[in-house]
């Protein structure tokens, strides 16, 4: 499938063009017709890039290519098939990276203005092709690189209006609420004390713009990692979960589309208790690092969502350079063979890791910035950071409201019973 969709772009970018001129041909009577699920077919197949200059030959693709219809479709064709995927680096400036040439490849810095508006950003997380950055201040922010396109979120409510330079104890995460078709960024804010109610919680609606605060989670659970991690329509954190003199870690997980929160369970490493545990995404499932000081970094991954006798170790990585206990150290993605790992050691740099010789190297990428803070890979998208449906829902909804005008006139003028 992979081969065929490689193959078929340079065929792609031909009948495009041929296309492109008999559409606008003045001189032939020949008229030219493509169904509209073919052309759809035919852009859908196409990255992101080509899409925006193919805004350009006429008013019908563009509105095609604008159409939410159109924008899930190609983003599903990307998921499925793991292609379309873009690399962010971030350091003060952010750099984006050819995932496919990443061996021999140039870290490319965001241009102006976006440069400026987004300097000393730092991730939250990303979703379809969205990323979630905050300001050292108070601000936050949606991003789509692909496109270019920005949106900065409203102020939260006052409780929550703290710097994340200064307040650590904040939490929040970035994901979308497929029920209702809406992406929301959760905050978080810990109790001052432990005989308090429990956390405040606060979500934004990108759907409706706004924040809304919601029921406090329950003060047993203790908070102990800054961002949340999406998956399967939920944010996920790692936890201290307290029941009387006893505690043991959790992972909690946030429904963005109920609104409200569960526990996940726990690997089982009763056995074996390692020094430190984080929580990250890897391979499309919910991934816990497990730290053996100067031994391994054990990566385990739940096969089966919501299921806890479905945790698997998939690997460790056990090269000196990954395991030291004072550094921290994340699986960022496979290589497309599935041979390498590419993995972030916090503020140092990227590598691959080799599952089977257990050796590392260094990408080739020119350009890179000696320290950075973060690297994200993302499915590149069409995905607009402001609600995508709301332009059609008011054009139908001023369709509807003169239609109603007209059947009141009817009714008035002509006393018809509609």
């Amino acid at each position: 499938m992979m081969s065929k969709l490689l193959s078929s772009r340079s065929d792609t970018t031909t009948s495009l063009s041929t296309f492109s001129r008999l559409h606008q041909s003045q001189t032939t009577n020949a008229t030219v017709y493509f169904a509209e699920d073919l052309i759809f077919q035919i852009l859908d197949r196409l990255p992101v890039k080509t899409l925006l200059l193919c805004r350009c030959v006429c008013k019908p693709w563009c509105s095609l290519i604008d159409s939410p219809c159109f924008v899930k479709a190609h983003l599903k064709r990307s998921i499925e098939c793991n292609t379309n995927t873009g690399v962010v680096i971030r350091g003060f400036l952010a750099y984006s990276v050819d995932f496919d040439s990443l061996d021999n490849t140039t870290a490319i810095a965001i241009d102006e203005p976006l440069r400026t508006h987004l300097r000393g950003t730092g991730l939250v997380g990303s979703c379809n092709g969205l990323l979630c950055l905050y300001q050292r201040k108070t601000e936050i922010y949606l991003w789509n690189p692909a496109t270019r396109k920005c949106k900065e979120l409203p102020t939260a409510p006052t409780d929550f209006i703290r710097p994340f330079d200064i307040d650590q104890s904040f939490l929040c995460g970035f994901g979308y609420d497929a029920v209702n078709d809406d992406y929301k960024v959760l905050r978080i804010l810990p109790p001052d004390r432990l005989d308090l109610a429990g956390s405040k919680v606060v979500v934004y609606s990108l759907k409706n713009n706004s924040w809304r605060q919601l029921q406090n989670i329950s003060y047993h659970f203790l908070l102990v990692r800054n961002w949340g991690i999406f998956l399967s329509g939920a944010l996920h954190l790692i936890t201290v979960k307290t029941l009387g003199s006893e505690s043991c870690l959790s992972i909690l997980a946030f429904d963005l589309s109920i609104e409200n929160y569960r526990e996940v369970p726990m690997p089982d490493v009763r056995h074996k208790k390692p020094s430190k545990f984080n929580l990250c995404m890897f391979a499309e499932s919910l991934c816990v690092l497990m730290l053996y000081p100067y031994n391994s970094v054990d990566v385990w991954l739940m096969n089966n969502y919501g299921v806890g006798n479905s945790w698997c170790k998939v690997f460790s990585l056990e090269h000196p350079q990954l395991v030291c206990s004072s550094i921290s150290v994340r699986p960022v993605a496979y290589s497309k063979c599935r041979s390498d790992v590419l993995v972030e050691v916090v503020d140092k740099k990227v590598m691959w890791y080799n599952l089977e010789r257990k050796t590392i190297r260094t990408p080739n990428i020119a350009n890179m910035p000696d320290v950075f803070h973060d690297v994200e890979v993302y499915t590149e998208s069409l995905v607009p950071p402001d609600y995508i449906f709301r332009p059609q829902e008011k054009k139908s909804q001023e369709k509807q409201r003169k239609r109603n005008e007209r059947d009141r006139f009817l009714s008035k003028g002509f006393k018809l019973v509609l």
